[in-house]
């Protein structure tokens, strides 16, 4: 999270101003850590390396005592743990892609009710829901804004808020593809003179 400090933030808001600006969407943007612990992943997986150690020593050719071969495994159980809670990319590779997806979204949702992003007047209210972790960004459009712009831009907003995550630095690129959806925003859903900005841009939700 060390990317989006709050010069990032500074930037993150310029941006949405200028979109709600030019246009009449209710634009929030919610960044989080990760959507899941999935600590699961690392019992199993710790799990999985005693068994295979403890293997080891009970069958290996050199002779353990047996109240070696039980320390022994029980560090390697600790170790192993620790190790999938702390090394995030080891730990992402034995999650199911499917599942980093599912909990992304199952959280977008909850942020965008909770948060009262659908109680908009004009239905235009747009979640851009960022999850480090899994690697995901999740785009929630109220019925107005999705109805109002064709879907083909939907599917490119999807694609390439995705692609941040293939740079160095996803926080630049995650503003520069926000800066592209300006135009977008701007043709389909129109401006309105004395417009309400009805949804905080700093918007911090706990689920």
């Amino acid at each position: 999270m060390k990317q989006f400090n709050s010069d990032f933030k500074s930037k993150l808001y310029e941006i949405i101003e200028a979109i709600e600006n030019n246009s009449m969407a209710e634009i929030v943007v919610v960044i989080k850590a990760k959507s899941g612990a999935y600590r699961d992943v690392s019992l199993w997986s710790a799990l999985g390396f005693m068994f295979l150690l403890t293997t080891f020593l009970m069958f290996s050719p050199v002779e353990f005592d047996v109240y070696h071969i039980y320390v022994f495994s029980f560090l390697s159980f600790l170790l192993s743990y620790f190790l999938f809670e702390l090394i995030k990319p080891l730990k992402r590779f034995f999650i199911n892609k499917k599942r980093l997806k599912k909990n992304t979204e199952i959280n977008a949702r909850a942020v965008f009710q909770k948060a009262g992003i659908r109680f908009t007047a004009e239905k235009i209210g747009v979640l851009i829901y960022v999850s480090l972790f899994e690697k995901n960004v999740k785009i929630i459009a109220d019925r107005g804004a999705f109805t109002m712009i064709p879907g083909e831009y939907w599917s490119r907003f999807k694609n390439d808020f995705n692609s941040i995550f293939k740079t160095n630095n996803v926080s630049d690129a995650f503003l520069n593809e926000l800066s592209k959806t300006k135009e977008v925003f701007a043709e389909y859903i129109l401006p309105v003179e004395n417009d309400i900005n009805e949804l905080p841009d700093d918007l911090e939700i706990d689920l």
